[in-house]
């Protein structure tokens, strides 16, 4: 009875690796659509959603495009309207009526038809420009960062989104393995052929293999709903296109990159904002300089029937009032808009430097977990189970191979994703709009 309960264990033994050795298991294969079966998988989800596509979508439903697009409409209006003259003003004024005696209803009146005008001195009005100018132009670049930061945010999604399902996939294939392995040693416990603290190892393993796909599954509805957000829909639902997924190259050299630094929209948004706030300077300062107004009117004397020209000059005296304030505060203004653009590009500067050495470092990770560990974990797994048709490793040797050429590739995955991730921080934090 023993002999034949261990020859059922050695069936099941068989049966099970026989399933195991049958699976495509090499690294450029696990990548194939065929081996993405689980429930979450966005490669069977209805038509192909490009990495292009995505980001024309968002960029034509982002809400924060149109906030930005409109800020420069907004703004294109203000510098229309800086450059109109105040407008003059017509008066008239009637005199010596309803009085007493000679003067009483309006024989003796005299009537007064009269357009005063401000003229502005100072250069009120060039500065008033210049300032509208260079907040139309801050909030041009403003609209070509946030085309930027939508561009990269796609991108990152997008990745992510592959890198999680990969990590889905592996997660549903260490949970069979492990659920094989649980069958098979429950079975060799009810056999007495392994001591029952097998057992529960086994079950230990099994159950945090389905705790870590559970986990990976919602990692993944957590990058599709980023993508979805950012796309102005309420859920995902196309497949997307894995082929540039596993393409990566070297970056190139720093200097390269340091190079547009200063031409990004970022820096030239801060360029623009120094002028906006240099120019406001000189408004307030203009205007500390009273506007003198000019009347030009014509009097009608109704007693005599004559007319006569009347001219007339107002300038405000600036005793109590000097803009002295408004000045000193336009003035900190500008300190403070330089410091900041200079803040700002220490901390793209600061930006750069880390995105550029990280891509360095996952490439050259990818690049050796493609070319090295992935070939040694598969060449260990295909000399494990040759051993094991020859009889010189045992069916756990050959799982254990298995897991490690799994764990080969959840790093390789995860390297991609990190590699894309920074990539696209570079290539953001350099992008110069033509």
């Amino acid at each position: 009875m023993r002999e034949t309960s261990l020859l059922c264990v050695l069936f099941v033994a068989v049966a099970l690796l026989a399933g195991v050795l049958s699976q495509p298991l090499r690294a450029d294969e696990l990548r194939l659509p065929e081996v993405h079966k689980h429930e979450k998988c966005v490669y069977d989800n209805g038509s192909i959603l490009t990495l292009s596509d995505a980001i024309g979508n968002a960029l034509n439903n982002s809400p924060r495009i149109r906030s930005a697009a409109a800020a420069a409409e907004a703004a294109k209006g203000t510098e229309n309207q800086a450059g109109h003259l105040p407008n003059p003003e017509i008066s008239f004024e009637m005199e010596n009526v309803a009085g007493s005696g000679s003067f009483g209803g309006t024989d003796s009146a005299e009537f007064t038809y009269s357009l005063t005008q401000t003229v502005e001195i100072g250069g009120k009005r060039s500065a008033r420009i210049n300032a509208a100018k260079a907040a139309r132009g801050a909030a041009a670049e403003a609209l070509a960062v946030e085309r930027l930061n939508l561009e990269r945010d796609v991108r990152i999604a997008y990745f992510n989104i592959l890198a999680e399902d990969e990590g889905v996939s592996l997660a549903v294939r260490r949970e069979q393995l492990a659920k094989d392995v649980l069958d098979d040693v429950s079975e060799q416990v009810r056999a007495a052929a392994k001591p029952e603290i097998q057992l529960n190892k086994a079950e230990v393993t099994y159950v945090t293999s389905v705790i870590a796909r559970e986990r990976k599954e919602h990692e993944l509805e957590i990058a599709k709903e980023r993508l979805a957000k950012l796309l102005g829909v309420s859920a995902l639902n196309n497949s997307l296109d894995r082929a540039d997924f596993f393409e990566f190259q070297a970056p190139d050299s720093m200097e390269s990159y340091r190079a547009n630094l200063a031409r990004i929209p970022d820096m030239q948004r801060f360029s623009y904002m120094k002028m906006e706030k240099e120019s406001l300077l000189d408004l307030e300062r203009a205007l500390a300089i009273p506007d003198p107004d000019f009347s030009l009117g014509v009097r009608d004397f109704r007693e005599s029937g004559d007319q006569a020209f009347v001219f007339s000059v107002s300038l405000p005296i600036p005793i109590f009032n000097r803009n002295k304030g408004n000045v000193a505060r336009a003035r900190a203004e500008a300190v403070q808009t330089a410091n900041d653009a200079r803040q700002a590009e220490l901390i793209l500067e600061l930006q750069l430097t880390q995105n550029w050495t990280q891509w360095n470092i996952s490439y050259s990770e990818v690049q050796r977990l493609k070319t090295e560990l992935l070939p040694s974990a598969e060449k260990a797994f295909e000399l494990a189970r040759a051993g094991y048709a020859k009889g010189r490793f045992s069916y756990y040797e050959v799982l254990d191979a298995q897991r490690t050429l799994f764990d080969a590739m959840s790093r390789y995955y995860d390297s991609l994703k990190l590699y894309h991730t920074v990539s696209a921080n570079v290539k953001r934090l350099t992008a110069v709009m033509q």
